[in-house]
């Protein structure tokens, strides 16, 4: 676990750090007051907004007749890969688990406070577009399901769920 820590001084950071140091593998001081939490929430956005970029890309391939897991393995051994791609797409997709561990819920909630940041940027839509898709999820899913579940709305749009085997087999 990474801890994003904001404090007005070095003094109250220091206090801080052993408390957090005890359940945080690398604690990185991002700022002021509220910055670790504006780092955590983009953080959370970019790792859902990989999440769904990686599902998309897989469902296109699926529909292509690609086999996911195919797929997958060489997307890995190049330039696209990602940790959504090594561990949650594999380990929770394509075996229909989606139980990584954290609420759909919390994942909306870190979306919605990295988008109120993204409002004072022109010209942002990428980021936006893939929040307001973990919002439609969590309405469609319901907030306590596994984030991972938010790769569902895609599945639904395109009516098909990502599956390894034969792609065909799988289209509804």
């Amino acid at each position: 676990l990474t801890s994003m820590l904001g404090a007005e001084s070095d003094e109250v950071a220091e206090k801080v750090l052993p408390y957090i140091s005890a359940y945080s593998k690398k604690v990185v001081r991002c700022g002021p007051v509220g910055s670790g939490m504006a780092v955590k929430a983009v953080n959370n956005a970019l790792n859902v907004t990989h999440l769904l970029l990686g599902a998309e890309g897989l469902l296109a391939l699926q529909n292509f007749g690609v086999d996911p897991e195919v797929a997958l393995d060489a997307i890995n051994g190049a330039s696209g890969r990602s940790l959504q791609t090594q561990e949650r797409l594999p380990q929770e997709v394509l075996t229909r688990k989606f139980g990584y561990g954290f609420k759909l819920s919390l994942m909306a909630k870190d979306c919605r406070i990295a988008n109120g940041l993204l409002k004072d940027l022109p010209g942002s839509s990428l980021l936006p577009r893939a929040i307001e898709l973990v919002q439609e999820a969590t309405e469609t899913e319901g907030g306590d399901a596994d984030y991972s579940r938010a790769v569902c709305l895609l599945e639904k749009k395109a009516n098909m769920e990502l599956h390894p085997g034969d792609p065909a087999a799988r289209q509804s």
